[in-house]
């Protein structure tokens, strides 16, 4: 194994700091910004993700379309207000997350609608047998799924048609109009709601649930060097699999940042809200590194407590080192997290890096598992700063 350059002389720290403790590597975390108990910070998280802001704002415009749907239904002409009770209805439907996808499936859910009632009305005209009847709505209705741009809509098709042979008897003209009338208003009273009523809008919630998961990863890397400092094989033994929790993780967050780039087209908060989602994005990638890059950090120290996925052998003083650096790497991750003392928590998680490589490379049979671990350290140290660099908030 090639070595690397050594550090310049004027960012070397000196023998003593090479061999600093890892109590002295909390003090250094520490002095960063003072942070509160873990048990608080996730209790936070934990509260943050079950009742976010904007689920209590759509609660909120649901409940004023609903209302507002129900007023303007019951000032339509005699031949519909039977029906108002429909327009809540579609206004229930047309309320979610973003106005791009509301407008869109309500657009949808009409036409499907109209559909179904046209198909009821068919069906009631050239009366078939009643299990006829159904079989043929069921088949039209999944073919129409097979139709991308009809999506939500094929899923109205045979409930409209459904009810219009069961209640519209000799009056189904007039029971599809109203029906189909009423709960299209309702949807049109939702997406009005939406575009009018702090249409929402994601990005503060999607950059602070990634800086969420830094801290979470940064408390999980915490725990990791306490367990390797202790006895091995150690007995707790839930963090060798925390890497597809990690990745199950990212992917959520990539769902959020999209959710987040739609909420914003035709968005009327968009002429006076700033954020510059591609922060956001990038943040998201080096996470996305970082997770990946720690997943070969866990695998590596898991296989030198049980042997699996592979046997490593490890030695006391390399493990002490290997937890040092993991160490250091928790505490730059806080640093990234609290936007302060990244460029010092870089300096810590490089000598400690370092120190650990050195250890591999004068061993006369070095471990490929822990050269493993010396690379993906460094990566993830890359990432941070790179990551770090980019943040504006920093």
């Amino acid at each position: 194994m090639a070595r690397p350059e050594e550090p310049r002389e004027e960012s070397a720290p000196d023998g003593a700091e090479h061999s600093r403790s890892f109590t002295d590597f909390g003090a250094a975390r520490r002095s960063l910004q003072p942070r509160a108990s873990r048990g608080a910070r996730a209790a936070q998280r934990g509260i943050r993700q079950a009742l976010p802001l904007y689920r209590v704002a759509i609660a909120v415009r649901t409940a004023l379309a609903a209302m507002l749907a129900w007023l303007l239904g019951n000032q339509l002409g005699p031949e519909l207000v039977d029906y108002a009770y429909a327009a809540p209805l579609g206004a229930f439907v047309a309320i979610g997350t973003t106005l791009f996808t509301v407008a869109r499936a309500a657009l949808q859910q009409a036409i499907g609608m109209a559909a179904g009632a046209a198909l009821g009305m068919l069906m009631l005209a050239i009366e078939w047998n009643g299990v006829a009847e159904i079989g043929l709505i069921g088949g039209v209705a999944v073919l129409l799924q097979g139709i991308p741009r009809f999506s939500q809509g094929a899923a109205m098709v045979p409930v409209v048609a459904v009810l219009v042979i069961l209640f519209g008897g000799t009056h189904a003209e007039e029971y599809a109009v109203g029906y189909v009338g009423q709960f299209t208003l309702g949807m049109g009273v939702g997406v009005l709601v939406n575009a009018l009523v702090l249409p929402a809008l994601y990005d503060r919630q999607t950059r602070q649930r990634i800086r969420d998961a830094v801290d979470d990863l940064a408390e999980r890397v915490d725990v990791l060097a306490e367990t390797m400092r202790g006895d091995w094989p150690p007995e707790r033994e839930d963090w060798a699999s925390w890497g597809p929790e990690l990745r199950r993780q990212v992917a959520e967050l990539d769902e959020q940042v999209t959710a987040a780039r739609e909420a914003r087209r035709f968005n009327v908060r968009m002429l006076w809200h700033k954020h510059d989602l591609d922060a956001d994005e990038r943040a998201l990638a080096a996470l996305r590194s970082v997770v990946h890059r720690m997943e070969d950090v866990l695998d590596a120290i898991a296989s030198t407590a049980w042997e699996r996925p592979v046997g490593i052998r490890i030695e006391r003083d390399e493990r002490q080192l290997a937890a040092q650096a993991v160490a250091a790497l928790a505490a730059h991750l806080h640093a990234w997290h609290d936007r302060v003392g990244v460029p010092a928590a870089s300096q810590v998680s490089q000598v400690a890096i370092d120190d650990l490589y050195h250890r591999v490379v004068d061993v006369p049979e070095p471990q490929s598992g822990l050269a493993s671990v010396v690379f993906a350290l460094r990566a993830i140290r890359e990432r941070i700063d790179w990551a770090a660099s980019q943040d504006p908030g920093a």
